[in-house]
């Protein structure tokens, strides 16, 4: 790029106040209506900000915020917003400009606030909607945030447990270990039983923040729905405001930590934190340490040896979620590498797998686990007809906009090609075909991220096709 120079003469500078009169007229006009517009929305809407965002353990609701708060939040997100969407019209047609596009856009959600982080990384897992590109720089979005001071952690204990933290702790990190979007976490030690815990801290005024870019969210949502009606924007918006809802009210992950303990307690090596009974409220969390590190610091490399604590890894993964799906219909809807630690026990080769941040979790009704099991077991089988009939069932609209049989053709290829059925035909395929089946012979290994590339194949094919896949599904595949 080059920048002009401002020029001299006196007819140009003439021409340039013109010029740049003009355009502040426009912008300034545009700005006005499209105020106008979005305060008339805001208002034919009223009753939409009114309803109730929260629902808490004892049935009482928490009630929205005043408009005027929204619509001036929505005008200073539309000055984020609006610039990226029109310079995203230009930008995606390079590859070099669309993926700056892309890291601008993840430094917009940073700058936004906790309800447009969250929904970055929510975006990170939706390869079914997003291009992989786009997924895999929100896949780096922190959520790091400027920890709030010891006045309010020390006030909020105080006001939930009603005794201060020395009299609950006989020692207490002042310097938050990690400080999200909703909450920080510090270390801790107990003062009755000596035990390390964790203790997780609501940031002040979290709730009232987030509720406000809830409105926010939706209204976008109705706003870019007519263009892409495929997408069901404010169904999406609608399933991301009740995670998110969920996270905010710490009393929901407790519960489902004592849950996900009493599912895997005969299990050694997937662990959950337990909550300590008597110090858990709404906005304070206090459960047992888990030492470890995430997941990604044990990610391989192109060209690196797969060795033995990380295929234990994998197959924990696998234990991890054919029991949340097929035994106990319980799972963990927010898995991500930064949601999983891994550690060892002391005289142990083998790594655990502890899982963390709880708060959402989703369970399936019996035509949604009957349609996961069909794709699940139409995959070990090969049966790639079936694969994509249970895809186009994973959604209750009848996959209107999407053009069933060139789906079905598109996915036999692709997976026929990335795992062709091999029939054996002499008689040393046919000893090499039953000693696998069998165990009596070790199968050959897939190249290092084969399973990626199958999976994201799929959901490339899902993007293309506009093939609508509804947010339980969405949190399995």
């Amino acid at each position: 790029f080059s920048i002009p120079v401002w020029p001299s003469s006196g007819s140009h500078l003439m021409r340039w106040r013109r010029i740049l009169k003009t355009t502040a007229f426009v912008v300034a006009g545009t700005t006005g209506v499209g105020g106008l517009c979005i305060w008339g929305s805001i208002e034919r809407t009223h009753r939409l900000v009114e309803y109730k965002v929260y629902r808490e353990p004892g049935g009482e609701l928490v009630k929205g915020v005043p408009k005027w708060k929204v619509a001036l939040r929505f005008a200073h997100l539309t000055m984020w917003f609006i610039p990226l969407v029109l310079l995203w019209a230009i930008c995606q047609r390079w590859h070099r400009t669309y993926m700056i596009w892309c890291h601008a856009f993840k430094r917009m959600l940073e700058t936004t606030g906790p309800a447009f982080v969250k929904l970055g990384q929510w975006m990170a897992i939706r390869s079914d909607l997003f291009p992989k590109e786009f997924c895999d720089v929100l896949c780096d979005l922190h959520d790091n945030v400027r920890p709030h001071g010891m006045k309010h952690t020390r006030k909020l204990i105080r006001s939930t447990f009603g005794q201060e933290i020395e009299d609950i702790f006989s020692s207490f990190q002042t310097t938050p270990v990690g400080s999200g979007s909703i909450a920080q976490v510090y270390f801790a030690t107990l003062k009755e039983t000596g035990e390390e815990v964790a203790v997780k801290i609501n940031h002040p005024k979290v709730k009232e923040t987030i509720g406000v870019d809830f409105y926010c969210i939706q209204l976008m949502a109705k706003l870019a729905d007519p263009f892409w009606k495929w997408m069901d924007y404010p169904g999406i918006a609608k399933q991301f405001a009740r995670n998110l809802s969920l996270q905010v009210d710490l009393r929901y992950e407790a519960e489902n930590l004592e849950a996900f303990n009493e599912n895997f307690k005969d299990s050694k090596y997937i662990i959950f934190p337990k909550p300590v009974p008597g110090l858990c409220g709404e906005q304070v969390l206090v459960e047992t340490k888990i030492d470890g590190k995430p997941l990604s610091h044990y990610y391989i490399k192109p060209g690196d040896p797969i060795d033995e604590p990380r295929q234990h890894l994998a197959r924990l993964g696998a234990d991890l979620t054919f029991q949340m799906l097929l035994t106990d219909n319980f799972f963990h809807a927010d898995i991500h590498p930064g949601n999983m630690l891994v550690g060892w026990y002391r005289d142990d080769p083998m790594p655990f797998l502890g899982m963390l941040d709880v708060g959402v979790t989703q369970t399936l009704t019996k035509r949604q686990r009957d349609v996961c099991h069909r794709f699940m077991a139409s995959v070990l089988l090969k049966d790639w007809e079936k694969t994509a009939k249970s895809l186009l069932e994973m959604s209750e609209n009848n996959q209107e906009y999407c053009d069933r049989d060139s789906f079905l053709k598109d996915i036999r290829t692709h997976c026929a090609k990335m795992l062709p059925v091999h029939v054996p035909q002499t008689f040393e395929e046919y000893v090499l075909h039953y000693g696998r089946k069998f165990g009596l012979i070790r199968h050959a290994r897939k190249r290092s991220g084969f399973a990626t590339d199958f999976v994201q194949g799929i959901f490339n094919l899902i993007q293309m096709h506009h093939v609508k896949i509804d947010p339980p599904y969405a949190s399995l595949l």
